[in-house]
């Protein structure tokens, strides 16, 4: 349940409220430091039960000593966040009526409460109670001081969440010239690589192995980016890696790993990765960019990208970074990352099956690279990365991303494959009786298309292929979506 806190004096109030309680814990107050870059966050740890879990996961960057800081983070083991709750509704009528209401409506009691400042942000709350995950989190401007409070701190449900910390990490790193990202760099002799891709594309397996073999390593998941003196540096966060079961068997006899936990999905292994502590590098310079994708080929190869290719990877990196750390709505964020690697190299590296084989030609290729002006292509205005099914775009007039689901991907995939809109909407005529409005829904559909230019039709003629598999899985919707600076917008409805 949301509730907008009106004014100055009432943020107060409720932040007042959960400092109180949070004092509570002061007496196992531990102070640690941890090295963002060139910032360094404060964290004030007011229950014991989280330096394990710090200590294994930001091994490298942790520090017990700091000469200044920039920002401070509270955490705490939270037994009872629904007390939270509670409190905060003491004495506040209208929020004491909405919780009833609630009540009335769910049968239950409110167990999630975000007070929202629209001077704080029209997106996240300044204070979130998430009773039922067990998640408590704040943050006080005046004090620079961000709040987090945990239930369950065992490291198998506590990594569901993702890596420690990251999304506070985020916002003390975010300025005009830095930023998180979502990414993984490792490179030889100072020229570092930035390998832009989503999960799943191989960059992980890539970059471990790569370490196992020699290189020079910042990060395999999340790191930092700076811009400095015109270049772009990078800098680590995280002393783990986090592997599939089957990765992780194939680099079991060579990984001077320490395994952390398998995040109660079972999907990923966390390894700590101490023991590679001697190549981890600070201030590491981002000379070239690689889009990685596992193809069927016996044999590696890394070729330029295409204008195309450069646009899929500079989607992939981005999206996928905002949406990790909760910045898609914010168009200075996307630009930011935009502008910090549009004038590098792209290359395309073609993955075979073969880990090795993928590993011995990199090295190869980045003995012998050399920098070259003229393979640095301008992107497109309209960059658009199709995966998994799903067309995300990056609108670089605007910096505004949109995505669709797999229905309208496959509908924009038949547009750009030359299929009229005509033939398209009689096929779709078939189906009304799934969904009335399919006919209507498609010719707005057509028209945010045409209006922002998504379609680059190929020279020749495909024939129509609707994949009614994706109509049913989506219920017959065409969705788009539009992360304006303001709000989502749905552009079909």
């Amino acid at each position: 349940m949301q509730y907008d806190i009106k004014n100055t004096e009432e943020k107060a109030k409720y932040l007042s409220c959960l400092k109180n309680k949070v004092q509570k814990y002061a007496a196992d107050e531990v102070v640690k430091f941890v090295r963002l870059g060139s910032k360094v966050l404060r964290i004030i740890v007011r229950s014991p039960e989280f330096l394990p879990l710090m200590q294994k996961q930001l091994t490298y960057t942790l520090i017990d000593k700091a000469d200044k800081f920039d920002a401070t983070l509270v955490v705490w083991k939270e037994e009872n966040p629904q007390s939270y709750i509670e409190e905060m509704a003491k004495g506040n009528v209208p929020l004491l009526m909405r919780m009833r209401l609630d009540k009335l409506m769910s049968k239950k009691d409110t167990a999630c409460l975000d007070l929202m400042n629209e001077n704080y942000s029209p997106f996240y709350p300044l204070i979130s109670i998430d009773a039922v995950r067990g998640f408590i989190t704040a943050y006080d401007e005046k004090e620079n001081t961000y709040y987090y409070g945990v239930k369950d701190l065992s490291p198998e449900e506590f990594i569901k969440e993702g890596h420690i910390f990251v999304q506070f990490f985020n916002k003390v790193v975010r300025t005009e010239n830095s930023n998180l990202v979502h990414g993984a760099v490792m490179g030889m002799d100072n020229n570092g690589v930035l390998f832009c891709a989503r999960g799943q594309r191989g960059k992980s397996t890539l970059t471990v192995l790569s370490m196992i073999r020699g290189f020079e390593y910042v990060s395999d998941d999340y790191l930092i980016l700076e811009t400095e003196g015109g270049k772009v540096y990078s800098y680590p966060i995280y002393s783990i890696i986090t592997l599939s079961p089957r990765m992780y068997n194939e680099l079991y006899d060579d990984l001077k790993g320490k395994f952390v936990c398998n995040n109660a999905r079972k999907d990923k292994y966390v390894i700590n990765i101490e023991a590679y502590h001697n190549q981890f590098k600070n201030k590491y310079p981002i000379e070239l960019c690689i889009f990685p994708e596992i193809v069927s080929d016996k044999e590696p190869s890394i070729v330029p990208c295409s204008a195309e290719d450069k646009g899929r990877a500079m989607v992939q990196f981005i999206q996928s970074t905002v949406s990790q750390v909760q910045d898609i709505n914010r168009q200075d964020v996307v630009r930011k990352i935009f502008n910090m690697i549009k004038d590098k190299e792209f290359y395309k590296f073609n993955l075979c099956n073969d880990i090795e084989k993928n590993t011995a030609f990199l090295r190869e290729f980045l003995q012998k690279w050399q920098p070259d002006n003229s393979k640095v292509l301008k992107p497109s205005e309209i960059m658009l990365d199709i995966t998994f099914d799903l067309a995300n775009i990056i609108d670089t007039k605007t910096f505004t991303i949109y995505s669709m689901n797999k229905f309208a991907t496959n509908l924009l995939e038949n547009l750009m494959n030359g299929v009229s809109k005509e033939e398209i909407r009689a096929e779709l005529q078939k189906y009304v009786e799934h969904e009335p409005d399919l006919c209507a829904d498609f010719d707005k559909f057509a028209q945010v298309v045409q209006k922002h230019g998504f379609v680059k039709l190929n020279k020749e003629k495909n024939p129509l292929n609707i994949n009614w598999n994706f109509a049913e899985e989506d219920n017959y919707k065409i969705s788009v979506l539009e992360f304006s600076k303001d709000k989502t917008n749905e552009l079909v409805k």
